[in-house]
């Protein structure tokens, strides 16, 4: 089915596949195993309404999550489309965090959406999904391949379960190595600059104590080996982000 251009159709089904979960994922499951509640009035919503606004994003709904249902992890995230963007507090960040930090925290998060590193990461990511489909359907007939493992009777089609296999752990791995890496160093960057943008919101002393808190509180690595975290880390170190936030307040002084 498709003929050799199916892999066009496998890229669209998973494309599809993705926005659709991008889209049920926040609002049906994972309310299914956690509790969503708006955030009670008070100058935290103000404020973080007054940020929205500041800086054109379109909030529409605050809410605070039972993280500590399951763990002391704090995090914040924000999900929707085009007009109708929500964020979410979980409560142990409300918890380990002064409002201030909390604000410089949701700084850093809006500045990955308004330097567009959100859509850029998904265009990236589907354009990785596009090339691996691509790549596998110029390999999907090559006999070499097949009786290279020992599947020799070409007059019974390799089932296609065993040829993506065959595919993503011998052909594809090392190229999929070189890209993670790639992809690895464009989402440090974006960290970095969703840094800067705090900074020069002037939250740079909120942002660093209020990151240096919730890395005290989830046990998070502030100083790996830099060769291992360059690798396999998608945000930098804290001291990295720490260094860089203070270089960044000298050049604006």
């Amino acid at each position: 089915m498709g003929g050799e251009s199916f892999y066009i159709y496998v890229w669209a089904f998973t494309f599809v596949f993705s926005v659709f979960m991008m889209t049920i994922v926040p609002v049906v499951i994972m309310p299914l195993f956690n509790k969503y509640e708006p955030l009670p009035e008070g100058s935290l919503k103000e404020q973080i309404y007054e940020l929205a606004g500041r800086l054109e994003f379109p909030l529409t709904k605050l809410f605070v999550m039972d993280g500590s249902k399951r763990s002391s992890h704090s995090n914040a995230f924000m999900f929707g489309f085009f007009k109708n963007k929500r964020i979410v507090l979980f409560d142990t960040l409300m918890e380990q965090v002064h409002d201030d930090q909390i604000l410089a925290i949701l700084e850093h998060e809006l500045g990955h959406w308004k330097m567009g590193h959100t859509v850029t990461n998904f265009v990236i990511s589907q354009l990785y999904t596009g090339a691996s489909f691509y790549c596998f359907s110029l390999c999907f007939n090559s006999h070499e391949l097949y009786r290279a493992f020992g599947f020799n009777d070409e007059s019974r089609p390799v089932p296609t379960i065993i040829a993506l296999l065959l595919f993503f752990q011998t052909i594809w791995a090392p190229i999929d190595k070189a890209l993670s890496y790639i992809m690895t160093v464009f989402s440090r960057k974006c960290e970095f600059e969703a840094d800067k943008f705090s900074v020069d919101l002037g939250m740079s002393q909120k942002l660093q104590s209020g990151l240096c808190k919730i890395h005290l509180e989830n046990l998070g690595a502030m100083c790996p080996d830099p060769w291992y975290s360059t690798y396999h880390y998608s945000h930098p170190p804290l001291v990295e982000r720490l260094s860089a936030m203070m270089a960044f307040d000298k050049k604006s002084k």
